[in-house]
């Protein structure tokens, strides 16, 4: 791959690792629903709230549709409850979800290390990834990693721009924000429709750092299965 001058990366399950995260979560939610559950008379498992849960996140990520308060009264509907739940609920179910995930949600590894070998290899570093669903929740969730001092450019798809990936907005913006064209930009994602394929749209080179086969989307110029791959297929190793 000829060189690039700023490697712009992805947050969730690129850098860090949702999937600690979400099982801490679909515990969380679903114990917290068995208990709202239960008030009705309804007899439902948490491990059958969970295997539900775990879908919709995978069909709702694949679907763009990031507002967990949305997500609930699905989720109930599809486990044979009363869809009909009390706004509170919703945003406490939002709350506990994210803070939650927020919690049990730590970086790869590999993140820093290879953040910190990239820089001092003069590449300009950024982070395109998209909105949490409510406004402020990535930030704050963004803020509590210490390598993202390592960014020049941090850009939140759905807030800083109208659209969330994979249109080509967000990653557009952060090639501007470093001064650069998108093809001097290699973009590093985990998931084909949303990261690969936005990045692609904008005219970026793209990596696919594959955590788990989603069996859709686009194909990337290069796949590899860890960042410390990452200086070897950048052509930047000693």
């Amino acid at each position: 791959m000829p060189r690039a001058k700023a490697i712009l990366f992805d947050l969730d399950e690129t850098l860090i690792d949702a999937q600690a995260g979400l099982k801490a979560t679909h515990h969380a939610v679903a114990r917290r629903l068995c208990q709202y559950l239960a008030r009705s008379g309804a007899k439902v498992s948490e491990e059958s709230i969970r295997a539900k849960l775990r879908a919709l996140d995978d069909r709702m990520n694949v679907t763009t549709k990031y507002n967990r308060d949305a997500w609930w009264p699905v989720l109930l509907g599809e486990i044979d409850a009363e869809p009909k739940i009390s706004r509170s609920l919703v945003k406490e179910l939002t709350r506990l979800y994210w803070a939650t995930y927020a919690g049990a949600s730590e970086p790869y590894p590999d993140a820093e290390p290879t953040l910190v070998y990239l820089k001092g290899k003069g590449y300009k570093l950024g982070l395109v990834t998209d909105t949490d669903g409510s406004k402020g929740w990535k930030k704050r969730r963004i803020k509590r990693f210490r390598f993202t001092g390592f960014f020049d450019t941090i850009v939140i798809g759905g807030e800083d721009t109208p659209h969330t990936k994979p249109d080509q907005e967000s990653f557009l913006l952060a090639a501007s924000n470093l001064g650069l064209r998108a093809s001097e930009c290699v973009f590093v994602g985990d998931k084909p429709f949303t990261d690969i394929k936005g990045a692609k749209a904008a005219g970026m080179r793209t990596i696919l750092l594959k955590r788990r086969d989603w069996g859709i989307g686009e194909r990337a110029d290069l796949t590899i299965s860890s960042l410390a791959e990452l200086p070897r297929v950048l052509g930047d190793t000693e």
